[in-house]
């Protein structure tokens, strides 16, 4: 998992700013108003483990939340 790729996502995880730039909790994918937005099934995808699965469901709600 020490790849540059999977940098992206934990440097995303543990930061405090949400990809549409409001503020976010630390070791949250996205702020409260981004999370609540996505459809239940992909909430729900947000809770894989690094590298099983929690990249491919941020890049999807990241396209979703577009």
């Amino acid at each position: 998992m020490n790849n540059p790729d999977s940098e992206f996502y934990i440097e995303a995880f543990k930061s405090e700013e949400c990809f549409c730039g409001r503020n976010k909790k630390s070791r949250m994918a996205f702020c409260y108003g981004c999370y609540k937005s996505l459809p239940h099934d992909m909430q729900k995808a947000l809770y894989q483990r690094m590298g099983n699965g929690f990249e491919e469901a941020y890049e999807e709600a990241v396209k979703w939340l577009g």
